[in-house]
């Protein structure tokens, strides 16, 4: 509140203060004079104060005292070479992308400030700190345990992004537990919204965080607390923390733009227009409207609970967020006895708390919502409970695809794809469909680990990868031609000994002969990919051509081709491979003794790299016929 304000004022900015400490520093760490040093610290402290001006003059002191001072940097030492067993490669990695090795979270009995608060922002809007009291509580109502949690919204299929954070959330109390720290992940359904959650999603999920091998220490739903979310905002509402408002969703994004302007300009007060009507009535009266909600006396859309924040924050999470709406859908989880729901913003963290969590682990875009300044922990704060850490990481994206359940969901309802469990999707549905094994998949999720770029998307190639590499180790050999193009060997009676066929026996994996054997069929018609014919030869082509030889992969023969036919079949001859070494190995399948199957080939979902790049614009998806155009 006070950084705008201030600015408004025509002395210096929080931005010009921002660089000027950025000067002090670049020129002390070039001289570091030690009362550059104080005036540093001391600008600091007026930065954080919200006294601009001053931090403005203490910094450009300092700046100036460094740049005409004596004192010399000392030159860094040079650091001995790692020893063989910690290469230079292993040393420089980022911990966050060995989430799932090493853990990241602070013990939970250093949890007095949840939140560090934002650089600027004043002690007072510091809603993260735990009393020491709160924090004795928590600690024995867990036993001091690491405590995470999976809470995933039941109004879709999962996709690998919840992988992700499941490997994330579940892999760091598995780290804390077998360190003797002792640790443990609740699996919580965020069952807010009755309209879009459906049993059969609950199910779906249940069954994919344990297909991937995670058990959680217990299953919960948001739902179960609906009574005690319900008290607290009757406390709420006896503080004059919320009110009943009854704007429309127009009307409030117009409120929210008169705001964001006036921040822009730098007002020192607010227009009326920025205030709801209803955010000045009496705490009599808003009990009375939040029990008409109750009791299903409004229509929906028509009376909902806000948040009575700050709306000179710069942090518009705090601009009056929506507590409760009016909901008549059946609940999945508590059947018709509401029609008032708790929304996200006020579940969340209540939630977290109730439960003792010790580490609340989100994406980023809960960054603003869960500052020290913003509603996660002003709500705390007002009630007067527990405040867990709060942990953001950027989302889990992948190139040529999407990971947001609406989009996924618009992709199943028009029909563009065959299901949540299309093999082209990336739900884990769909992975387990194609042919993924969880830990691929979790191998996947380990590679990329946690960092806190938002923007950042995954080559499809790496996810590929995890199960190239685990079929290239497990998976037992066989030939199969999907596009064949048939060979006539002329010589087969000759080399054969009459035979009309020969068997020969190779490995099932060239590189285990723990796998054991399997029996190939080598007859005087065979099948190779029409892909490995050209009808000219060239250098860099390893297939067959007209007078050109091949090995026949496993047979011990060599394949000359030695005449296209009018059909298009072609005529070869065949001769042990002794020590000839031909530039090409074919794999091949023969006449009726090979079976037919269904290949299923998928190749990307979308011809462009980033769907989601330009919402509005039209996206081509892949698929047969040249594929659809699909518009967001």
């Amino acid at each position: 509140a006070a950084t705008m304000a201030d600015a408004a004022q025509g002395g210096a900015t929080k931005s010009s203060a921002k660089s000027a400490k950025g000067d002090a520093q670049k020129y002390f760490k070039k001289k570091p004079d030690p009362e550059g040093a104080k005036l540093i610290e001391q600008g600091e402290e007026a930065l954080k104060a919200s006294d601009f001006d001053k931090a403005k003059e203490l910094f450009d002191k300092a700046t100036d005292l460094c740049k005409n001072s004596t004192a010399q940097a000392e030159k860094p030492k040079k650091e001995p070479k790692p020893a063989a067993a910690e290469s230079k490669k292993d040393a420089g990695k980022d911990e966050g992308a060995q989430a799932a090795r090493v853990l990241l979270l602070a013990s939970p009995s250093a949890n007095m400030q949840a939140k560090p608060p934002r650089e600027g922002v004043a002690e007072s809007y510091n809603y993260a700190a735990n009393t020491a009291e709160t924090l004795k509580g928590h600690m024995a109502a867990t036993g001091g345990i690491y405590r995470t949690r999976f809470p995933p919204e039941p109004n879709g299929y999962l996709h690998i992004g919840h992988a992700k954070a499941m490997n994330f959330n579940f892999g760091q109390a598995r780290l804390a537990k077998e360190q003797g720290l002792g640790g443990e992940t609740i699996m919580r359904f965020d069952d807010t919204n009755p309209t879009a959650e459906k049993q059969e999603y609950i199910d779906s999920i249940l069954k994919n965080v344990r297909w991937l091998g995670n058990e959680p220490a217990k299953i919960t739903y948001s739902s179960d607390y609906f009574q005690q979310l319900y008290k607290f905002a009757l406390q709420l509402i006896k503080q004059g923390d919320v009110y009943v408002c009854h704007q429309t969703k127009e009307q409030v994004k117009n409120s929210r733009d008169c705001i964001r302007n006036s921040h822009i300009h730098h007002a020192t007060e607010l227009p009326q227009e920025a205030y709801s009507p209803w955010r000045d009535t009496s705490l009599e009266e808003n009990l009375m409207k939040f029990e008409k909600m109750r009791t299903g006396q409004y229509e929906e859309g028509t009376a909902f609970l806000r948040m009575k924040g700050d709306l000179m924050s710069d942090n518009p999470a705090m601009w009056d967020t929506a507590f409760y709406r009016i909901k008549y859908s059946p609940h999945p989880h508590s059947g018709d006895f509401w029609c008032i729901y708790p929304t996200y913003d006020y579940t969340h963290c209540v939630v977290d708390a109730l439960e003792n969590i010790t580490h609340s682990l989100c994406t980023l875009e809960f960054e603003t919502r869960q500052a020290a300044d913003g509603p996660y922990y002003w709500l705390l704060h007002k009630l007067g409970i527990y405040k867990p850490v709060t942990w953001e990481y950027g989302r889990g994206n992948i190139t040529y695809n999407v990971l947001s359940k609406r989009r996924l969901n618009a992709l199943v309802t028009k029909g563009l794809v065959n299901g949540w469990d299309d093999p082209r999707l990336l739900t884990l549905d769909g992975l387990r469909r194609r042919g993924y094994t969880p830990t691929a998949i979790n191998s996947f999720c380990e590679a990329i680990g946690v960092t806190r770029s938002g923007t950042v998307s995954t080559q499809t190639h790496v996810l590929e990868n995890c199960i190239r590499k685990e079929m290239d180790e497990a998976a037992l050999r066989a030939f199969a031609v999907v596009k064949p193009l048939k060979v006539n060997i002329s010589n087969f009676a000759e080399v054969s000994g009459g035979k009309e066929s020969m068997e020969m026996t190779v490995p099932n994996h060239p590189k285990d002969a723990t796998k054991g054997e399997r029996t190939l069929v080598l007859a005087k018609a065979i099948y190779i990919e029409s892909d490995d014919y050209r009808d000219t030869d060239d250098k860099d082509f390893f297939g067959l051509a007209p007078g050109k030889e091949v090995g026949l992969l496993g047979a011990g023969m060599i394949l000359t081709c030695t005449k296209k036919e009018k059909d298009g079949s072609i005529s070869a001859t065949i001769k042990p491979r002794g020590d000839s070494k031909p530039k090409g190995n074919l794999h091949w399948v023969s006449h009726g003794h090979a079976v037919k199957c269904e290949m299923r080939l998928y190749n990307n979902l979308f011809t462009v790299e980033n769907p989601m790049a330009k919402q509005d614009a039209a996206v081509a998806v892949a698929g047969g016929g040249g594929g659809a155009v699909f518009v967001w």
